[in-house]
């Protein structure tokens, strides 16, 4: 298949051609198209030349957008039309032959004729015609190669004429120079155009990361191997329990996306991380204009649209993992004790799980509106229903009859140095209605959850970025989710300052805090809500090599206990360092 090089640069010919004939339609380049911009002479060009005429209502460009093998198709139909329409006037009037057509550039445009053969065939254009006015041309250019060679012989018999000859010959020479000329600087132009439209693409990003508690020579942890009952040791790490310290590949990332038509777009994404199975972790669609200007819809599996944190990729964040109130997997707290009793409704005291756990992805549909702007949309909002339950390994569906509604409405201000976000999430959560009866355990329930957040990012002057957020509300489930937990209320936040120490490192600060349970006066598993309150300290320097590779050393140090349902060495405060290397691709 012709890639889009040829597409382009068959384009441009069959334009120039028109251009060489003198006839211009009145128009001017769309009104979206900056006149500062490299590409403006060549956008206005073509505009004037009457090839491309701007989608309705307005007649707008849109430069980044991908054009559609239809609209190529129709672009193609336009000079085919035009070349026809020139090729009838000179036949009327007797003219010459067109002069300073390369045979090379003809098939170029026959190969181009063929590209599209289909979509030409659709909007109604005449194959045949096409390949005979190619011909015409082609025989043309025959004839003006054939005049060129009589005026050279001409000019070698005949002294007398060999002045007028001998011009004719450099006129012609000198007319396709000029073409040459001409073609390759709109080649190149639009070769450049083509890099920057948004084609299929495949990135992602690799995470590989040396990780040690600080704290590990204690009995806390097991470095000749613990747990099972197998030939190999059950407990890995680094964790509480197993290993204090290891190497592991932390993401592997690979994403697909790109165009499907002039509306829809796609995304699908997988992660193999070597302390997990491979698994899916986007699959989406997006559709343009739906319902109206403005708006598109995304349906899949996809980043819910709460607070910054959470929908943020890790790739671009400065700390290893997300805050702890923020967080999708127990992987972001090792300083913490996070598991949950294998019986149904019987809490372990002390254990405190994410708030939105497995929800990094989720599975649903949602509304975007962009709010216009001629240049960059500053206000977003967005408005999402999801199962709730998130995106794990083994696969999940939904577990409840009941969907979860999540939104989330953003602005730029003070000249985009400043970002601030609202969020709210209405939905529920499957648990038990309890602890377990007479050694039966007890049926589920859909406990509440209503959250509200709101976030912030300032860039300073002095290139010091800040960014703070915060969630608050009911969630009605004990600390580990094991049990219905009526009305309770958990909240989290978290601060960060990143400073550039150079060009390419920077430091970063954060602060971060969560409170599975913030009412006063409960207690679950015995405990109180400022003694399961989660807090750490968190500070590290990022290297940016080049524009693919980062390094980031971290350290994270926990301001509460490990577990503090107990004594001993699993109430220590626990801080954990981690060396990784990130590459994106």
């Amino acid at each position: 298949m012709l890639n889009y090089r040829l597409t382009l640069s068959g384009l441009l010919l069959a334009s120039t051609m028109i251009g060489l004939s003198g006839v211009h339609a009145i128009a001017q380049a769309p009104a979206d198209v900056p006149r500062d911009h490299w590409a403006y002479p060549a956008v206005e060009d073509l505009a004037s030349r009457g090839l491309i005429k701007g989608y309705p209502p307005e007649g707008r460009f849109f430069g980044k957008r991908t054009v559609t093998r239809y609209e190529m198709a129709t672009i193609i139909q336009r000079v085919l039309a035009r070349v026809d329409e020139l090729l009838s006037k000179k036949a009327d009037k007797g003219e010459q032959p067109v002069k300073g057509v390369p045979a090379e550039q003809l098939e170029e445009l026959r190969k181009l004729v063929g590209e599209y053969k289909i979509e030409l065939a659709v909007i109604g254009t005449d194959l045949q015609k096409v390949r005979d006015q190619i011909g015409e041309l082609r025989e043309q250019v025959d004839s003006a190669k054939s005049l060129a060679s009589s005026a050279k012989a001409s000019a070698d018999k005949a002294g007398g004429d060999a002045a007028a000859a001998r011009k004719e010959v450099s006129d012609f020479k000198g007319e396709f120079n000029k073409l040459k000329e001409a073609f390759s600087t709109r080649s190149g132009q639009l070769d450049s155009l083509t890099k920057s439209n948004n084609g299929h693409k495949l990135t992602g990003y690799i995470q590989a990361r040396f990780e040690s508690f600080d704290t590990g020579r204690t009995s806390a942890f097991t470095p000749t191997g613990a747990g099972g009952t197998g030939q190999t040791p059950g407990a890995g790490g680094p964790a509480v329990g197993g290993p204090y310290d290891g190497f592991l590949v932390r993401r592997a990332r690979l994403k697909l996306s790109g165009p499907i038509t002039s509306r829809t777009d796609y995304g699908i994404q997988i992660d193999a991380p070597s302390s997990n199975a491979l698994n899916l972790k986007e699959a989406y669609v997006n559709i343009a204009n739906a319902p109206s200007t403005n708006f598109h819809l995304t349906v899949g599996q996809f980043a819910p649209p709460f607070g910054y944190e959470l929908p943020a990729s890790s790739a671009v964040r400065e700390s290893p993992e997300r805050g702890i109130g923020f967080s999708e997997t127990t992987a972001s707290t090792p300083m913490f004790r996070s598991n949950q009793n294998a019986t149904g409704g019987v809490v372990t005291p002390g254990s405190v799980l994410p708030l939105f756990l497995n929800q990094e992805y989720d599975q649903g549909l949602m509304l975007t509106y962009n709010a216009p702007n001629a240049i960059k949309p500053t206000s977003k909002f967005q408005l999402g229903l999801f199962n709730g339950e998130g995106a794990a390994a083994g696969g999940i569906r939904n577990l409840n009859n009941s969907l979860d509604v999540i939104g989330r409405a953003s602005t730029t201000l003070l000249g985009g140095s400043l970002d601030l976000g609202i969020s709210g999430y209405y939905g529920s959560l499957p648990v038990r209605a309890g602890a377990p009866v007479a050694g039966a355990v007890q049926p589920f329930i859909n406990g509440l959850r209503l959250l509200g957040g709101a976030d912030i990012r300032y860039y300073s002057p002095w290139g010091t970025t800040f960014r703070a957020e915060y969630v608050g509300g009911v969630q009605e489930a004990a600390p580990d989710r094991s049990a219905y937990l009526e009305n309770n209320h958990v909240q989290a936040w978290y601060f960060t300052a990143k400073h550039p120490l150079s060009k390419k490192l920077d430091m970063a600060v954060k602060y971060d805090e969560y409170m599975p349970l913030a009412r006063k006066g409960i207690l679950v598993g015995g405990l109180s809500r400022m003694e399961l309150i989660r807090k750490t300290l968190q500070a590290g320097l990022l290297y940016q090599m080049d524009e693919a590779t980062r390094f980031r050393l971290w350290y994270a140090r926990g301001l509460t206990p490990y577990d503090p349902a107990v004594a001993g060495p699993l109430h220590s405060r626990l801080g954990f360092l981690t060396g990784e290397v990130q590459v994106r691709y």
